[in-house]
């Protein structure tokens, strides 16, 4: 696979002028200030030369997103089935060819009202497309290794810090590495791991990955295709996402604060 990516030094947020006002006793106080607002960033991705979809995110490791987007959607099962990447100078159009051709008719006609950052970039009609999940198998891990990942997020995180307006994902690698990215979609972060992990051809079933906002069904889906067994964060699962992950063996753990965590499904025999 080569990547081609001249999209270099985009800008991730930019200045606004706002008036912050603060509650002194019973008076509020006014105040002009520069404000640094995280930026959305749009690019039209095409597949084979096919417009195929638009995503909003973050534009940084841009090449990264779209290869973690494609295998954990199940459109490619490794890198290897991408010839090439290609990015343009301002990020917004994005070229993937793959060695193969794939089912076009499973493409809707992309919509920028329908593109978000939030778990809907895909515009294909696929649904959960079960035949790709499969279930997970166990791997040991120590609770400190949750603790550690919930830190570096809170550490790490310099354009929320910033900017308030990203979520972070952080993943231990099987040798002990610790990737870790920003976007302002959680899914997006998670991709964006996923991505730099085939890049460096990190073995995915035995990670452990962390994220800062809550965990949906779609991403417990994203996570059970690639082959993640292990997913936390600080905030809340939904049911249905506690429901897949018992079904395909996926230990999820929730609400991680400080040294507790919540455990909603545990590795079984």
């Amino acid at each position: 696979m080569e990547i081609i990516n001249e999209a270099d030094h985009l800008e991730m947020y930019s200045n606004h002028r706002v008036i912050r006002s603060v509650k002194e006793s019973n008076n509020i106080k006014n105040m002009v200030i520069d404000d640094p607002v995280i930026d959305e960033h749009h690019m039209n991705v095409f597949i084979n030369e096919q417009l195929s979809f638009e995503m909003v995110c973050t534009p940084q490791y841009l090449d990264q997103l779209v290869l973690g987007f494609l295998f954990s959607e199940g459109y490619i099962y490794s890198a290897d089935d991408v010839e090439y990447i290609y990015i343009c100078e301002l990020g917004q159009r994005v070229k993937v060819q793959l060695k193969e051709e794939i089912k076009l008719k499973d493409f809707v006609s992309p919509s920028k009202s329908d593109a978000t950052a939030c778990g809907n970039n895909r515009m294909f009609k696929s649904g959960e497309r079960q035949e790709s999940l499969k279930k997970l198998q166990a791997i040991s891990f120590k609770l400190d290794s949750i603790f550690m990942l919930s830190d570096t997020c809170n550490r790490q995180a310099v354009l929320f810090k910033e900017t308030g307006g990203t979520h972070s994902c952080a993943m231990l690698t099987p040798d002990g590495e610790v990737l870790f990215c920003e976007d302002i979609g959680r899914h997006n972060a998670v991709d964006k791991l996923i991505g730099r992990a085939l890049v460096e051809e990190v073995d995915l079933k035995k990670c452990i990955l962390f994220t800062s906002g809550r965990i949906p069904s779609d991403m417990v889906i994203k996570v059970v295709r690639s082959g993640i067994p292990v997913i936390a964060s600080h905030s809340a699962p939904t049911g249905m996402a506690v429901e897949l992950a018992k079904r395909y063996n996926l230990c999820l753990i929730g609400f991680v604060r400080g040294k507790r965590i919540n455990r909603y499904s545990e590795f079984s025999e």
